[in-house]
């Protein structure tokens, strides 16, 4: 990160803590409950958001080679991401023209032919169809245009990759979606990054209550006092807003120690946690440690009350010792853990939700992030 930025942003968390406060809305936001069960609602949110809006899939350094793919399941809409010999990314829906079988699993690196298990009819890193094995003239007559995969709008800026899940909508300006974070995340490096761990694990919650418990620290006090409370303060929150993004800076409590040090030991990545929130789905988080997580919270099967949470991992380089390998394998550990914990409150306010007695939550002033999210989310399924 660029370092007057990080110099800026710790200052400012540390004036605010200084000040006894946090970054503050305007005012308290109230956020009807009946958002988090209504089926209506949550069929305007997957037309609106997973099947009509670009999504984050992951990072460039997902694909740090020509032939380099991974696969995703984005809203129901199984997904193949491809890095071209040209360099620049494309995106294919994973099921072949034959009979529908899912073509790749995983991710490799490098990959040139993905060949379907069914029929093992094969297909290059553009979609373009190479073989019917065993065929013969079988499929004579079929349209060409018919045999490849299907393409998808792509589209990589700053180290983030979007995909639409829509095949007909338009082409993806990366760095317009970011909506001006480009140049911070930019700075962050993510092609030095290699993906170190990958987990999935579903909760009966509504897709927003994950995204939600990111958007603010208010909780860290109370809800993991045993956990991350140890090493983290609850407050001061830096937040800013960017188009629909935000972006939130929480310090360690080794931060309190920085002011009668000298500036050139100021280091953002050792003295705080810094996450982008990244609409409508996806959190970039880059924790003091030095490694970065992307969490990803999709509707599992269609259904509002079943979500899919998917975490990658990425350390700075590969691990250059056990013992370094050991300290990131602990660093995940303890990460699902108090995220669990976040994620178990999350279930049980799912139920207290759906007896449909309490009419609102009350997002405070403290909450900005949180506010913003929801406001936003509003002003584009009234569009």
């Amino acid at each position: 990160m660029q370092r007057e930025l990080e110099l800026t942003l710790l200052s400012r968390s540390l004036d605010l803590r200084e000040a006894r406060t946090t970054t503050l809305a305007n005012e308290v936001y109230r956020e009807p409950t009946v958002n988090y069960t209504d089926p209506d609602r949550f069929e305007q949110e997957m037309d609106t958001l997973f099947r009509g809006a670009p999504q984050v899939v992951g990072l460039s350094c997902d694909l740090p080679l020509a032939g380099s793919y991974f696969t995703v399941m984005l809203a129901e809409v199984p997904l193949l991401v491809v890095r071209g010999e040209d360099g620049f990314v494309r995106a294919h829906l994973n099921v072949c023209r034959h009979r529908a079988a899912t073509v790749a699993s995983g991710r490799g690196n490098p990959g040139r032919v993905f060949k379907c298990p069914y029929h093992a009819w094969s297909y290059d890193i553009n979609g373009k169809l190479l073989g019917q094995p065993s065929a013969g003239d079988a499929f004579a007559g079929v349209d060409a245009a018919c045999t490849g995969l299907i393409s998808l709008p792509a589209g990589e800026s700053s180290g983030i990759i979007y995909v639409s899940p829509a095949a007909q909508s338009e082409p993806i300006d990366a760095e317009r979606e970011l909506a001006g974070l480009g140049p911070t995340l930019a700075g962050v490096g993510f092609d030095e990054f290699v993906l170190f761990d990958e987990q999935h694990s579903t909760w009966t919650m509504n897709w927003k209550q994950p995204f939600d418990t990111f958007l603010e620290a208010y909780h860290i006090f109370s809800l993991h006092k045993d956990s991350l409370s140890k090493e983290t303060l609850s407050t001061p929150m830096l937040t800013e807003s960017f188009g629909p993004h935000s972006r939130g800076v929480v310090l360690q409590r080794d931060a309190i120690a920085l002011p009668g040090k000298p500036e050139d030991e100021w280091t953002l990545r050792n003295n705080a946690n810094v996450f982008f929130a990244l609409f409508p789905n996806s959190i970039l988080n880059l924790p003091a440690p030095g490694h970065a997580e992307l969490w990803q919270f999709y509707p599992d099967g269609g259904r509002l009350d079943r979500t899919r949470v998917h975490v990658r991992f990425y350390t700075h380089g590969e691990p250059r010792s056990d013992k370094q390998r050991k300290f990131y394998e602990r660093m995940v550990d303890f990460t699902m853990s108090f995220v669990g914990e976040d994620f178990a409150q999350q279930e049980q306010i799912f139920i207290n939700i759906k007896s449909g007695l309490l009419p609102e939550m009350i997002y405070g002033r403290n909450e900005p992030a949180l506010a913003h999210f929801h406001r936003t989310l509003q002003s584009v399924l009234k569009k």
